[in-house]
């Protein structure tokens, strides 16, 4: 069994129009709570990073995916949204991504067919997907997209 670590250094000054400071290995970002949210919308905020986490996470699962079945693809594009609610009291509601598979146009229909597949199941696949499991509801709305020439 392998177990991995990772780490996370912090500090924050104030309450609620306060702002702080993040850091791990691949990040170094100022924080605060959200403009949305009446915050002072400086840096990035606790919602932007779990729905980075949750998209970066389901892009590389899927890049793994259709690399393992060999299918063709030129790159992937994705977008998420994520929607917080006040209802019974702050909370993520719902993410949704919108992945796009660039291919190329003559791209035999099983394998676009099997692109697909593959793009539905990397959700369920997605190790931070799973970890909010039951908390919050993640879909997919994928598409493919032929390569422009």
């Amino acid at each position: 069994m392998s177990e991995f670590t990772f780490s996370f250094n912090g500090e924050w000054k104030g309450g609620r129009s306060g702002y702080g400071h993040i850091c791990t290995k691949g990040l170094d970002q100022t924080v605060s709570i959200g403009a949305e949210m009446n915050g002072p919308g400086q840096g990035t905020n606790p919602d932007e990073l779990l729905i980075s986490a949750v998209a970066t996470c389901y892009m590389m699962t899927l890049g793994i995916a259709l690399d393992k079945r060999r299918l063709p693809y030129e790159k992937i594009v994705i977008t998420s949204k994520g929607t917080v609610t006040d209802d019974s009291g702050l909370h993520f509601k719902e993410i949704i991504h919108f992945p796009t598979a660039i291919i190329k146009k003559d791209t035999d229909k099983d394998i676009k067919e099997k692109i697909l597949q593959a793009m539905a199941q990397a959700e369920k696949d997605c190790m931070i997907a799973k970890a909010l499991k039951g908390n919050v509801e993640i879909s997919v709305k994928p598409q493919l997209k032929a390569r422009e020439d």
